[in-house]
């Protein structure tokens, strides 16, 4: 485990939360990183708010949100976990690993985020937590230089100027695993076939549903 030592120059006095931090659901151990990636999704997101609210102090909430969507969004924290090169050292089933469990975003996002989780609880120390969090996103931090268009706020502040009904979005199934999901998602709006996508999140098949939405109702007629 010294790679991990390394990337987040932290090193664990816990070595079994470590190990839980990165054992994926698959895996044949009883417990895995789910609940400490819940908690350390919090962590994040707390503490890149309050990045932004010091850096950019005259930028309105809407700005600022669409900001902190940009850096907390999935496929941002497992191009992360990729630069960082964790992958290697999830603990998962020979199964997982066969259907590419190791690239999986999904599985890079979660191992992340229960490895910030596992340095807090470790540490005890948030300060030092998010010292670790701005470190490893302070590149990303830089690279942000206007606040990034977030599909569902652009798609709700466009029916908002014309007045009509916000969008509705609904599950219409889980399938897949329970390490593996997949969700299928429909939304609603007013005066167009409902729309229809797949992925391994709720959060992200909003997101896509609203970029279809979006191309749809903004094309010229």
């Amino acid at each position: 485990m010294n790679k991990v030592n390394k990337i987040f120059n932290y090193k664990f006095k816990d070595h079994t939360l470590l190990e839980l931090a990165l054992t994926h659901p698959s895996s044949k151990q009883k417990a895995n990183y789910q609940n400490l990636e819940f908690v350390g999704d919090r962590l994040i997101s707390a503490i890149l708010a309050e990045e932004l609210y010091k850096k950019y102090p005259d930028e309105n909430e809407g700005a600022l949100s669409k900001r902190l969507i940009g850096l907390v969004k999935g496929e941002t924290i497992a191009q992360i976990a990729e630069q960082e090169d964790i992958a290697p050292l999830i603990i998962m089933s020979q199964g997982e690993e066969q259907t590419g469990g190791r690239v999986n975003k999904s599985n890079l996002e979660d191992v992340l985020e229960a490895l910030i989780a596992a340095i807090y609880f470790d540490s005890g120390d948030y300060q030092l937590t998010k010292k670790i969090i701005l470190k490893i996103w302070a590149k990303t931090l830089k690279e942000q230089q206007d606040p990034p268009e977030d599909p569902k706020s652009s798609l709700q502040e466009y029916l908002q100027a014309r007045n009509l009904p916000l969008p509705q979005y609904r599950l219409v199934e889980r399938s897949g695993s329970d390490h593996a999901p997949i969700f299928t998602m429909e939304l609603r709006i007013k005066g167009y076939k409902p729309f229809r996508a797949d992925a391994p999140a709720k959060k992200k098949c909003e997101i896509e549903l609203a970029r279809l939405a979006l191309e749809q109702i903004t094309k010229p007629k």
